[in-house]
């Protein structure tokens, strides 16, 4: 009876398992045979006991298996909690013995030292001297945890050094090292465990500890394996930027690893070539790797693709290399497809080239594709958009997508709003950006340029802020406003006492103050950008003699390069005063009284560049003095002849003459002085592609007086250069190219 019972019981179960299988049948009528065999009861018993001890064995094992996971679960989180607790109370203890060490005599320190670690039971003894070379081992219990995890048996050699690493942002390698040879450096430690505790070193620190790691590992007798010095390669390549000798000492490193691996390299080593030589803007070097990784059939990473991209888009600013190295990342493969890093930076690279509009396409192919969009995306598409009239609008729409993606807004997204601001000329609120930085401790070089640019376009104070006309950027606006005290007492920044700035008296002292505030408590922020943009203030709020001034005052001509032969002689009339004697009022309100104490040599100016004479040109024409528009193009024909113009590329250097050639004949038209305006255009026609752009304010002044000849003059040069540089055609060869072919 009970081998029938378990006849259909297992039939039962063998139907269930092997459900759907062929072997299904075979099986069952194995089983089948076996209980229809003879066994005694006391088999039968035994056979029972067995299959139930079996069974609890199995229980038991699952049981011992959930509550071992239930424990190693529970250590977990008390080894975290305990170190968590450590920290805290180094934190605690790092505090009292600071304010200990504030107040208390040098004779008394070593005693509440003492009184401090036993607190912390670190110590069983005394605490020897800092200044000891006694090497001082760390109990296992110890509560002093390192910011990043070291080998225990190198743990156990630093002993109490390990608290120059508690903390993630102050870490004194040097002195670990110091310690770590003190107590037997790396003898009888294995090789492995050296490499792990040499991999483990953050590699900007690594950097600056290099030499005496190398020696610790040859009084060890230990070699420096592949990995080893590929951790040095990557410690080397960590800066922003390198030099000749860092590329030298890591190419020295790759022939050390060429000869360990009989002439071949990995893809590891060509990551980080490719990267250091971006950082030393060296194409014709990536090139070479990129021609070694083809011969040795290896096909370039994202991360090698990644870095060159950066290198073109940063670096060498190469744009046109940049869209090709991004198209070839999204059809080489699908491993190499871009993602967020490499749309930011082609982003960036079209917005840097004024076609923000490539830039728009591409975020909205972001979109279509699923690809996460960052901060510095919506930066760079608003700064693009603030280049156009049409999407100026558009610019703040950008700036508030960072509130909307429940993003904070980073110093730089916070310091390009003030960019907004200063270009759309609110002053007032470039104000309380600005001052918002400052009590914070966060502005920067950018920051101070860009509060220069708004007071140069300042526009009076009549016109409605653009930002004022965005829903969202109406209230940003009146609460970033309110809650400033310009007026306030504390005010680090010496900014007038009233909210807004309504006269050219009160642009031109403001600034001034703020230009000597800065030189004295931030010269750093002083630059080319921020100077040009003080002399724009000048040239719009003031008047010349103020102009003169600020231009001798923040700028000089850096004759590097310049023959000391060369003079220039410049033939004026009897009896005329030059601008640049004619005296200024030191005590004016419009200039700070701190200027005038200031050491008025090249230490506070920066090095005239080929916009500054523009400028000067601009300034010249408004206030329609000849002299002084001479004085600068003599000068600029110098300036021509330093390095810092002969040092530039040959299609930078013929952009920036076609640029002072239109000032030229911008301010010779605002003098009216037509004949010569047109002089200059007829002796560069050729050279630059001249467009109606250009010489619009030359032909209604030309019409204006009347002037046939010249306009006539004017149109030709326009249609000439149509013909020579756009691509059009004259009629009469569109109609015998109509007549040839038919239609």
């Amino acid at each position: 009876m009970f081998n029938a019972s378990l006849s259909r019981s297992l039939e039962r179960s063998v139907r269930e398992i092997g459900k759907g299988c062929r072997w299904q049948k075979t099986i069952y009528r194995t089983i089948f045979v076996v209980g229809k065999s003879k066994t005694t009861p006391n088999q039968k018993n035994h056979q029972r006991k067995g299959e139930i001890d079996k069974l609890l064995r199995a229980n038991s094992d699952k049981l011992m298996a959930k509550e071992e996971e239930k424990y190693r679960l529970r250590l977990q989180e008390l080894k975290s909690l305990t170190k968590s607790m450590a920290t805290i109370a180094r934190k605690q203890e790092e505090e009292k013995l600071k304010e200990k060490v504030e107040t208390t005599p040098i004779s008394d320190i070593k005693k509440e030292s003492e009184a401090v670690y036993k607190s912390l039971n670190i110590l069983d003894e005394k605490v020897p001297p800092p200044s000891s070379p006694t090497a001082v081992s760390i109990p296992k219990n110890s509560l002093i945890i390192p910011s990043i995890e070291l080998p225990e048996p190198i743990t156990e050699r630093l002993g109490l050094a390990l608290r120059y690493l508690v903390s993630k942002d102050n870490q004194n390698w040097p002195m670990i090292i110091d310690q770590l040879r003190q107590s037997g450096g790396l003898k009888d430690i294995s090789q492995d465990v050296a490499r792990s505790f040499i991999a483990g070193i953050p590699p900007h620190h690594l950097r600056t500890i290099i030499p005496e790691i190398e020696e610790l590992l040859q009084d060890a007798k230990l070699d420096r394996t592949s990995k080893i010095t590929i951790s040095f390669m990557k410690g080397i390549s960590s800066g922003n930027h390198l030099t000749d000798q860092d590329i030298t000492i890591l190419e020295d490193y790759c022939k050390y690893l060429a000869l360990r691996n009989k002439g071949t390299q990995s893809r590891e080593v060509y990551e980080i070539m490719i990267k250091a030589y971006g950082k030393n803007n060296n194409m014709k070097k990536i090139n070479q790797a990129l021609a070694e990784m083809k011969e040795h059939k290896l096909e370039p990473s994202p991360t090698i693709f990644s870095n060159i991209l950066t290198t073109c888009v940063y670096k060498s600013r190469d744009h046109k290399q940049a869209v090709e190295i991004f198209d070839s990342m999204k059809f080489l493969s699908q491993k190499t497809k871009p993602g967020t890093r490499a749309y930011q930076d082609i982003i960036v690279s079209y917005v840097n080239n004024d076609d923000i509009e490539r830039g728009l396409d591409l975020y909205q192919e972001m979109i279509s594709e699923g690809i996460p969009v960052n901060q510095p995306i919506m930066v760079a598409l608003a700064r693009g958009c603030s280049s156009r009239p049409e999407l100026k609008f558009k610019s703040w729409d950008f700036m508030f997508e960072v509130y909307n993606n429940g993003w904070t807004p980073s110093i730089s997204t916070y310091e390009y709003m003030l960019y907004l601001s200063s270009k759309d000329g609110d002053l007032a609120l470039s104000r309380a950006l600005y001052s918002k930085l400052v009590s914070t401790g966060s502005e920067t070089k950018r920051s101070f340029s860009f509060l220069i640019l708004a007071y140069s376009k300042f526009k009076g104070g009549f016109e409605m802020p653009l930002i004022n006309l965005h829903e969202k950027g109406k209230v940003f606006r009146r609460n970033i406003l309110a809650d400033i005290e310009l007026i306030s007492s504390q005010s680090e920044v010496p900014f007038l006492p009233v909210s807004e700035l309504t006269t050219k008296q009160e642009i031109m002292a403001e600034s001034s103050a703020l230009w000597a505030y800065t030189i004295i408590n931030r010269p750093g922020f002083i630059n080319t950008e921020s100077a040009t943009s003080y002399l724009n203030i000048a040239s719009s709020a003031g008047n010349l003699t103020d102009f003169i001034d600020r231009l001798e005052s923040t700028t000089f001509l850096d004759t590097t390069g310049l023959p000391g032969t060369r003079n220039i002689i410049i033939e004026e009339p009897e009896n005329a005063t030059s601008p640049t004697q004619e005296s200024y009022d030191e005590n004016s309100i419009i200039k700070s009284p701190l200027l005038t104490q200031i050491d008025h040599s090249n230490r506070y100016k920066v090095p005239r560049s080929s916009f500054t004479y523009v400028i000067a040109l601009k300034a010249a024409g408004k206030f329609k003095n000849y002299k002084f528009a001479q004085r600068m193009w003599s000068e600029r024909g110098q300036y021509r002849k330093t390095n810092n113009f002969t040092n530039l590329s040959r299609e930078t250097r013929d952009k920036l003459d076609f640029q002072f050639a239109n000032a030229m004949i911008l301010s010779l038209t605002r003098m009216n002085l037509l004949d010569d305006a047109l002089a200059v255009l007829l002796s560069t026609e050729y050279q630059f592609k001249w467009t109606w752009k250009e010489l619009t304010h030359l032909h209604k002044a030309a019409v204006e007086v009347g002037n046939d000849e010249i306009c006539r003059t004017i149109r030709g040069i326009a249609k000439r250069a149509q013909l020579n540089f756009e691509g059009k055609i004259r009629r009469r060869d569109y109609k015998r190219y109509v007549m040839e072919r038919g239609y």
